[in-house]
């Protein structure tokens, strides 16, 4: 079959939020800029799917004429976000961050967003809403899109990159892109994991080609999990309905035995675990805690129930949440049914978003020439744990990435795609089509998913983390390649798509579960029911991983520092998180 070719300066991997910003800044500074989409544009990966909260400081809000706090300033959103990030956030990508917002929310003001509602330092709108205007302003400007493909690996030249190999997963062909530059913006790998709460595309392909094309991975090990996350039915399965409405409205969680089990924790924690984006670290681990005690229900969760919450108070804040009981095309009228007559629900943690990815410099290089990161797929600002809005990194992170890879582009030559190095990335490509195997892709993915839950949860212990280290390497030395399509047909060919998928989230499970071995301590997201000290002399340094001749090699470097030190000593991890919750400046809000 032959390969289609195409030719353009700036190459956007990833058709969310960050790509699309990406790529209206490459075009905006006057080269050709291609983005590439898993799926149908503007609604794949996970930024169709948010709430979304728009974070910045209150002062610069008020500026532009929305309700935010006067008192508010760039300095205390960068205190908070470094306090958030337990200190191993990059100081430099948090300065970039608060100063970078308000230039971004004016841009969304006058491609026309809809602002919902706002608080002291954040304002919502819809995350569907937010790529419709997205994909508008791209087509205004003139960026080329291509929907429904898939990019396979990055083509490389003396160490450079110049383009990438695709798959179109309507037609089945190949598609060799020539380019300049690459601005990868590929989003999480929620995949790995069962449940989720991500889009059923994000399997992290971009961050595992960017390693295997010589970049960095840091701090691999520290992955959110959002609480309260429906477990049942099977239909509602991943919804983020009980977290928002609980957030906002509050409720109760009980356990197997019928107790309130937040009400073990310290009052302080829990007022601002449960009332604000902490609620994600805090939650996730306590709710993960009575599971493992035994003290779960069928599904591995625990009950959501509207408890001492008037039903007025619950309905009217439900249905300004969800009209009509719809969210994301789910009716959830049955839903509102129970809440009422208190009948619980079955919720659990579900991973979200992940705080590490591609290392990359305040420019958003990632050190291999001519690859840049914006997203959820590089290290950002976020440290260890992530309260600020990811919506606002996306959108800071892509701008700045597609304006300095269209530079690099203005001062780099084409390059033709290395003929040799294509065929025989598109002969391994089709490998699960030959028919030579026997083993399932859709249900090897599952038994991963579900072991990835289970042992790189939100509490984890060693012992756990070295079974699955060995676990993955079995199944990359026995399984991934023999993992075979039901049907050799090219055109969406879901299990072959499924195949060419999981080599990568197997390669970041790893790297993760590596990660989490090697870092003895609990911090943030990372919590190790073996190790519940933060260890502030041992541990404020990011976890690093690349791929070396004898597999993966796991190092550390110092975090980034700019004006705020960070604490010294060992502190018990709730200790620790009440100290960083007691450190938050003073303006309100969930953030």
């Amino acid at each position: 079959m032959p390969i289609q070719k195409i030719e353009t300066d700036v190459l956007v991997i990833g058709g969310g939020g960050a790509g699309f910003r990406a790529a209206i800044a490459a075009r905006e500074r006057g080269v050709r800029a291609l983005l590439v989409s898993k799926g149908p544009l503007a609604r794949c990966g996970a930024s169709p799917m948010a709430g979304a909260d728009f974070t910045l400081d209150g002062a610069s809000m008020n500026g532009l004429g929305r309700d935010g706090d006067t008192n508010d300033s760039m300095d205390k959103c960068f205190n908070d976000i470094v306090t958030q990030g337990w200190f191993l956030n990059n100081q430099k990508l948090v300065r970039h961050y608060v100063e970078t917002a308000p230039r971004l929310l004016k841009d969304l003001m006058d491609y026309g967003i809809d602002i919902k509602l706002s608080d002291q330092r954040m304002i919502f709108f819809s995350g569907l809403h937010l790529m419709d205007i997205l994909l508008k302003k791209a087509r205004s400007v003139g960026v080329d899109l291509l929907e429904d493909v898939m990019v396979l690996e990055l083509l490389r030249r003396d160490g450079g990159v110049t383009g990438a190999l695709c798959l179109g997963i309507r037609t089945g062909e190949f598609i060799a892109v020539s380019c300049r530059a690459v601005v990868m913006a590929s989003g999480g790998w929620h995949k790995a994991f069962w449940p989720n709460t991500g889009m059923r595309d994000l399997s992290g392909e971009g961050m595992a080609m960017a390693q295997r094309a010589g970049a960095t991975l840091g701090n691999m090990e520290f992955i959110t999990f959002c609480c309260n996350i429906m477990y049942e039915p099977p239909m509602w399965r991943g919804s983020l309905a009980p977290y928002m409405l609980g957030l906002i409205a509050g409720g109760r969680l009980c356990n197997r035995k019928g107790e309130e089990f937040l009400k073990q924790y310290d009052p302080s924690v829990v007022k601002t675990g449960t009332s604000t984006e902490w609620n994600k670290s805090f939650i996730s681990m306590a709710s993960m805690k009575e599971v493992r005690a035994g003290n779960g229900f069928e599904n591995g969760g625990v009950h959501f129930d509207r408890g001492e919450v008037s039903w007025d108070l619950m309905k009217m804040i439900a249905t300004f949440i969800f009209p009509d009981w719809k969210y994301k095309a789910i009716d959830l009228s049955e839903w509102g049914r129970m809440l009422e007559a208190g009948e619980p629900i079955e919720v659990g943690p579900a991973v979200e978003y992940f705080d590490g990815g591609i290392i990359v410099n305040d420019r958003f290089e990632s050190g291999v020439p001519g690859l840049y990161a914006a997203g959820e797929c590089c290290l950002g600002a976020f440290g260890s744990n992530r309260v600020f809005s990811a919506i606002t990194e996306m959108l800071v992170q892509g701008l700045t990435a597609g304006e300095n890879a269209a530079a690099f582009a203005g001062g780099s030559a084409q390059v033709a795609p290395d003929a040799s190095l294509v065929n025989a990335l598109v002969h391994a490509a089709e490998a699960p089509l030959a028919g030579k195997g026997n083993i399932s892709p859709a249900r090897a993915r599952r038994i991963i998913q579900e072991r990835a839950h289970a042992q790189l949860g939100p509490v984890r212990n060693g012992n756990e983390l070295s079974d699955f280290i060995a676990f993955l390497e079995r199944v990359r030395a026995n399984e991934l390649g023999s993992l075979t399509a039901a049907s050799p047909g090219r055109i969406y060919n879901k299990e072959w798509i499924d195949a060419l998928e999981l080599g990568n989230m197997v390669q970041l499970l790893e790297v993760s579960a590596r990660c989490a071995l090697a870092r003895t301590e609990s911090r943030g997201v990372h919590f190790r029911e073996d190790c519940p000290v933060t260890d502030n002399d041992a541990w404020l340094k990011e976890s690093t991983a690349t791929i070396g001749d004898g597999g993966f090699d796991i190092g550390s470097r110092a975090a980034t520092v700019t004006s705020m030190s960070p604490p010294g000593g060992k502190v018990p991890y709730l200790d620790m998180m009440k100290r960083m919750m007691e450190s938050h400046s003073d303006t309100g809000g969930k953030h």
